[in-house]
């Protein structure tokens, strides 16, 4: 097709207004075209050109579909056709464009009727494009950074409340420490006057009171039992010592702890691989922590159970475990298990299983549960063996308390 054929819609009988008129768009730095109702290019400045790589001259006269691929050029007819049927103006504000090097630009383009003078019929269309690339490009990064910011910036919060946290629970143990080293000796008396007075009235009536009159006193001296635990475990969890070692069987840990925790009478003790391996520890703390451990156990099944118990030696520590036939541990408890101060007994401390490895990593050793027992939980204490590469006893959060 000739292009001189072609119907310019800036035809005009007075040539130098037109040529005026081609000059001005032809300095305009935003690709512009012009088409007809046939869809072809019937007017292209040279930034349209440079946008698409080609020259003005040879796109005369063709259409969409002789340059770009077939998608896109389907769309441009969409909105091309629209602006003829409807005779209004569209603007599409993202629209892909592949030029000639095959490289992919963001354009927003407005195209808008062309009406002949007179008649007001509508002949043809003008786009004005502006390459919107690098600002998309700007607002992907953008858009990214800020969901990089939002990210830090929770996990900074997150940081912050558990240091807050933290803190607060260091705050709440030194309280705690200064409370357990005051009342100790105010309390424990009184305790150690219940528990004589009961044991002699216990020994006196003997012969002479019913079967309710011994419950009670038994009752009595079970509950200052328990009541001097309590101040021992406050004390244990508050002053942690550096370990006075010495090399003792892990077996014999086990059979203090036994004596120490008090199991119940309907709590049954089953002992399982029992091997004889010699640990290097504090033998008062280890005792103290394995019968700690056993008593959250006792705890665990307040209707009776079983406790299996067994002595495993490993290359460098022997494996204390101790399993027991409760409900076992929910993700939840885990997570929090070994946390001071809390527990989910109604009468508890919280200080039992956070004490027990407190004690445990005093020696080097460490302490974990899981839910890979007997239908219960399990947890593994791993002690020293002697002659064992030990790391330095780390007493951080020690609470002076007198």
């Amino acid at each position: 097709m000739d292009p001189a054929s072609l119907e310019s819609p800036f035809a005009t009988e007075d040539e130098p207004a037109s040529q005026f008129l081609r000059a001005i768009l032809d300095q305009v730095a935003q690709p512009i075209f012009v088409k007809d109702r046939e869809f072809r290019f019937v007017l292209l400045n040279p930034a349209f050109g440079a946008l698409a790589g080609r020259k003005t001259e040879e796109m005369i006269g063709r259409i969409d579909h002789d340059y770009f691929p077939v998608a896109q050029a389907e769309l441009y007819r969409a909105a091309d056709e629209r602006v003829f049927r409807e005779g209004v103006a569209v603007t599409i504000e993202e629209e892909m464009f592949t030029d000639v090097q095959g490289h992919l630009h963001v354009l927003r383009t407005v195209k808008a009727p062309l009406r002949k003078p007179g008649t007001g019929e509508v002949t043809h269309l003008v786009g004005i494009i502006t390459d919107v690339t690098r600002l998309k490009n700007a607002e992907a990064v953008l858009r990214s950074a800020n969901e990089e910011l939002e990210r830090r910036v929770k996990e900074r919060t997150q940081m912050l409340r558990n240091t807050q946290d933290a803190l607060l629970r260091k705050e709440r143990l030194a309280v705690l420490g200064h409370l357990a080293g005051g009342l100790a000796h105010q309390i424990r008396n009184p305790l150690a006057a219940m528990a004589t007075a009961s044991s002699i009235l216990k020994k006196k009536l003997q012969n002479l009171a019913d079967a309710d009159v011994q419950q009670a006193l038994h009752v009595i001296l079970d509950e200052v039992w328990e009541a001097n635990r309590i101040i021992t475990d406050l004390l244990d969890f508050a002053r942690v010592k550096a370990p006075d070692r010495s090399t003792i069987s892990a077996i014999e840990i086990i059979e203090m702890a036994l004596v120490r925790a008090r199991p119940p009478n309907d709590i049954e003790i089953v002992l399982g691989t029992l091997t004889d391996v010699t640990v290097n520890v504090d033998a008062r703390q280890a005792r103290d922590a394995v019968a700690n451990v056993m008593r959250n156990a006792f705890e665990a099944m307040p209707t009776g159970g079983t406790i299996h118990l067994s002595i495993v030696g490993e290359t460098d520590c022997a494996l204390i475990a101790v399993e027991d036939s409760g409900p076992g541990l929910t993700r939840d408890i885990l997570a929090c298990l070994f946390e001071p101060l809390v527990t989910s007994k109604a009468l508890g401390l919280g200080l039992g299983l956070s004490t027990a490895r407190m004690l445990i990593e005093n020696q080097g050793g460490t302490v974990r549960a899981s839910t890979q027992g007997r239908g219960g939980a399990r947890f593994e204490i791993r002690l020293p063996l002697e002659g064992a590469e030990l790391p330095e006893p780390s007493l951080e959060g020690e609470t002076p308390t007198e």
